[in-house]
């Protein structure tokens, strides 16, 4: 008798702490939600990156690879003052030069009602449930409606199943997917995230952070090898710029095919689109000085590669731009191992990278603070910004100016 007791105590003592948490499943928003995805209709249900009618038409390791949630994120406004996320991935925690954090790991971001963005440390536990737990999370200047927040999701594993969860007294409201032309990055693991610490630290993301487009992440892991069959899906995004970055999968064709290779890509989505299509060179290997076939891999592909940009200038193919070697300038110290970028070579990408888009964009980057754009949110009573905006894109869409 005394063990019920004691048991029926232990429950009563235990329910009230369990009850304090609701839980918000992203899926179950009534409304796309999932960021950077693209085939939003087809797969906005998923934590995926390629629609399923792209399998058996893309190699399996790449239909595979796009199981992967790269750049993948959720964005949110909540008052709470403690954040919970968890989730199940499908695949390994780690790779051997790769932590936990990267590969499964999420990034949470808060935003102020100013623009300003500030990392959000989550203390995490990798079991088979997942969990982030944020705390002590402050209070905005002007009201009391929270932040902005801006999760990221695992770049090297599948998404399960995930949801986010907030003291009961708490409001958490999701963000619909941005309307905004996206950015199109086609790649290789470098594109895809490998070997950042966090997700939000691959290049790619940097680069979407620091523009605030959405950029669609489309790097495979060692298959990023400019296949008609990937860039036939990526050809059906309306973007506003694709970038093609495979030349690191391509080291081992002969120099000829690698030219004919970048030449086809171009033009397969010159077929459809007249976005601007930036060539990204090969930024080189860490021990490229010191290993004589590694320099000599890298060097035959960027001629490979220059040789195809000069040919399409040379046919008068518009709006095609090149980011050379010399430009990505990456230091010794920018690698995890020879190939793969550390957080500090992430950096060094996206800053170049981004150097490169601004001007082809024309998106200059002011060097104060009201020649710098930001979302601002200081009276959400009155009117939410993101709304407001969202709205001013669907009536131009839907009434096109005749004259600008």
């Amino acid at each position: 008798m005394k063990k019920l007791i004691c048991l029926l105590f232990c429950c009563l003592f235990f329910l009230p702490a369990a009850a304090q948490w609701k839980w918000h499943n992203p899926m179950e928003a009534g409304f796309p939600v999932i960021q950077n995805q693209g085939f939003t209709k087809e797969i906005g249900d998923s934590y995926t990156r390629l629609p399923g009618r792209a399998k058996g038409v893309v190699s399996e390791p790449v239909w595979n690879l796009s199981r992967h949630s790269a750049g993948l994120a959720i964005y949110f406004y909540s008052d709470a003052p403690r954040i919970k996320v968890r989730y199940a991935v499908t695949g390994g925690l780690n790779m051997p030069h790769m932590p936990s954090t990267g590969v499964s790991g999420v990034d949470l971001y808060s935003i102020n009602s100013d623009g300003e963005w500030r990392f959000c440390f989550g203390n995490y536990s990798f079991k088979d449930t997942i969990t982030y737990t944020y705390n002590n999370i402050g209070k905005d200047r002007y009201h009391k409606q929270g932040f902005e927040y801006r999760l990221y999701l695992p770049l090297y594993n599948g998404v399960e199943w995930l949801e986010i969860g907030t003291p009961e007294d708490a409001e958490l409201e999701f963000i619909p997917v941005s309307p905004e032309k996206p950015i199109v990055l086609y790649g290789t693991s470098i594109a895809q995230g490998a070997c950042a610490s966090r997700p939000a630290m691959a290049w790619g993301t940097i680069l979407q952070r620091s523009l605030d487009y959405p950029l669609i992440n489309l790097g495979f892991s060692g298959n990023g090898k400019l296949a008609k069959e990937v860039l036939q899906f990526i050809g059906e995004t309306d973007a506003r710029l694709y970038i093609l970055d495979c030349m690191p999968n391509l080291i081992h064709e002969n120099e000829a095919h690698v030219t004919e290779l970048a030449i086809a890509a171009v033009k397969q989505l010159r077929e459809k689109r007249s976005a601007p299509i930036l060539l990204v060179e090969h930024d080189g290997y860490s021990n490229q000085q010191t290993d004589t076939l590694q320099y000599k891999l890298f060097a035959k592909t960027n001629r490979a590669s220059r040789k195809a940009y000069e040919q399409l200038q040379s046919e008068g193919v518009k709006d095609v731009y090149y980011l050379s070697y010399e430009e990505l300038d990456m230091p010794s110290d920018s690698w995890v191992d020879y190939v793969h970028p550390s957080d500090f070579g992430m950096q060094h990408q996206a800053v170049a990278v981004e150097k490169k888009v601004r001007e082809i964009l024309h998106i200059p980057a002011g060097t104060i603070a009201t020649t710098r754009p930001v979302t601002q949110r200081r009276e959400p009573g009155m009117y939410e910004w993101r709304a407001r905006h969202r709205a001013f894109l669907e009536h131009i869409a839907n009434h096109p100016p005749k004259a600008v």
